[in-house]
């Protein structure tokens, strides 16, 4: 992403475009802070660890399926981890129970705040709505996670599922989160909306810090500067070559003079990229590529930015979870010894349904806006 980045801006800057390296590094600083920010999170959100015995059957499903939801909706891959581990403790994961996580994870990506396809929505379609993008977006996951649950509990086929013992009553700081966010916004909408999510992971991780565990609380808050934003060093260098991707693509175009030649970017044109970038997903590309060079090539055109977000919320959450070769798949493959074409096979219909769900919003959308 780096060389295709950079050879782009450097064509730009040959043929006189004007664009610097500094305008590139930029693009997704805000994105960064935010992904940095919301790992800290976790220190404050992950459900107790719990040594009773998993509960069997149906509910337990629809408990464990909605519980990664919320949860990997703040604390993203470690809601994975902490629920994985925990279902896998005493007996091999089941690919029934991976299909859960899996499904229930990547669907947070259709609505969250704290979520990094949101973030990467927001910076490649400038002028899109976090409001507008989650009103959209959080019905579809709603439905998403029904589906899941009518289609894995049918015929009794989760009478034999361990399910994790989620506990609801810790599930108040997501709704918190969310809730808080959406009133800050509406007070100060001038504020980037980036800033007011890293701003509030940091205030309500702290705090929550101070109150449950006093001065111990501010020596985790730092072990996490110290120790786990380190880690992230991986995660944070691919995302801010996603912005140079996607900046050095923009200038070329530009400075090559090329005209695309799209006249309208409606609904029908939002769900055939939406169908070649899943395509491009399956393949084993990830999202964010994907992602990042759509933004590069139509968002210089002046298309509709709150549509184009949608797109590619729903590009994240169905790619990653059809996809053998996404982080999500490749970890709970590597950990759990699930094979990643089980789960594929396990998704490829659903993931066709939501694709088919995804071009009905989109329609709607068109018609109403």
């Amino acid at each position: 992403m780096l060389l295709i980045g950079i050879s782009g801006l450097l064509w730009g800057y040959l043929s006189g475009a004007g664009i610097t390296i500094e305008s590139a590094i930029s693009t997704n600083q805000a994105m960064l802070s935010m992904l940095a920010a919301v790992s800290f999170l976790r220190l404050v959100t992950q459900p107790a660890s719990c040594n009773e015995t998993l509960p069997m059957g149906n509910k337990p499903l629809w408990r464990t399926l909605f519980g990664v939801h919320l949860f990997g909706s703040v604390i993203n891959m470690s809601s994975i981890i902490i629920i994985g581990d925990r279902l896998s403790a005493n007996r091999p994961m089941t690919p029934l129970q991976a299909c859960v996580l899996s499904r229930g994870f990547a669907m947070a990506a259709c609505w969250s705040p704290f979520f990094a396809a949101m973030g990467i929505a927001l910076s490649n379609a400038p002028g899109s709505e976090l409001v507008t993008l989650s009103l959209i977006g959080f019905p579809l996951a709603m439905f998403a996670l029904l589906l899941t649950g009518w289609e894995l509990t049918r015929n009794g086929r989760a009478d034999q599922f361990h399910g994790y013992p989620m506990q609801f009553t810790a599930l108040w700081i997501p709704g918190l989160l969310a809730t808080l966010l959406m009133l800050l916004n509406h007070i100060w909408p001038e504020i980037p909306i980036l800033t007011l999510i890293s701003l509030l992971a940091l205030t309500v991780t702290l705090v929550l810090l101070l109150v449950r565990h006093g001065g111990q609380g501010f020596v985790a808050f730092r072990q996490h500067i110290v120790i786990g934003l380190p880690r992230m060093s991986g995660e944070l260098m691919l995302f801010l070559s996603a912005g140079v991707l996607a900046t050095g693509i923009s200038t070329a175009i530009m400075a090559g003079h090329i005209s695309l030649e799209i006249e309208k970017f409606g609904a029908n044109e939002a769900s055939l990229l939406l169908a070649v970038m899943v395509a491009v997903s399956v393949l084993g590309i990830h999202p964010v590529i994907s992602i990042a060079t759509a933004g590069g090539i139509l968002s210089p055109l002046g298309v509709d930015p709150n549509l184009l977000g949608i797109t590619f919320l729903m590009t994240w959450a169905i790619g990653v979870s059809t996809t053998p070769l996404s982080g999500l798949h490749l970890m709970i493959q590597g950990r759990y010894n699930i094979r990643s074409f089980t789960l594929v096979k396990l998704n490829a219909r659903f993931a066709l349904v939501m694709m088919g769900c995804a071009t009905v919003v989109m329609q709607f959308y068109e018609l109403y806006n």
